[in-house]
């Protein structure tokens, strides 16, 4: 008779969440490495920025250059604001996301440690009917032996 663990579809339902929260907070990660990736490049576009401006004056730029410069800077700077609150975000959503892995975990965790307690019992008690058998076998033939 083989083994048979009554919530076997209960356990690969809690594999496939676990799969599920694994991808999703792996998805988060990617986004928010993307976001900082975003954000670094625009602090070193700034800062270049302010230097390209400072080197521009003595160079001798006109104002509308120096002008066009600054209206860029700070549409940058906004967008690097947006882009501080857009990770800020995806933290709260990641820290979210990792307790809903971790609460997916535990679950299958506990299912998985029943399945292994189970058929423990299973090899256990399947090695006491092979003994059995095998002892009801030697009195058989003993007993014909006499016989």
């Amino acid at each position: 008779m083989p083994f048979h663990f009554a919530l076997a579809h209960v356990l690969r339902l809690r594999q496939a969440i676990e799969r599920q929260r694994t991808l999703q907070l792996q998805r988060i990660n990617l986004e928010i490495s993307r976001a900082e990736e975003t954000r670094a490049q625009l602090d070193r576009f700034l800062s270049d920025s302010k230097q390209f401006n400072s080197e521009g004056l003595t160079a001798g730029c006109s104002a509308a250059e120096l002008q066009f410069g600054s209206l860029l800077r700070e549409n940058v700077a906004r967008y690097r604001e947006e882009l501080q609150c857009e990770i800020r975000k995806l933290e709260l959503l990641r820290q979210k996301a990792l307790g809903e892995y971790h609460q997916a975990y535990r679950e299958r965790e506990a299912l998985e440690s029943l399945w292994t307690r189970q058929h423990r019992v299973y090899q256990q008690e399947e090695l006491r009917r092979q003994q059995e058998k095998l002892d009801a076998d030697y009195l058989l033939q003993r007993w014909h032996r006499r016989s």
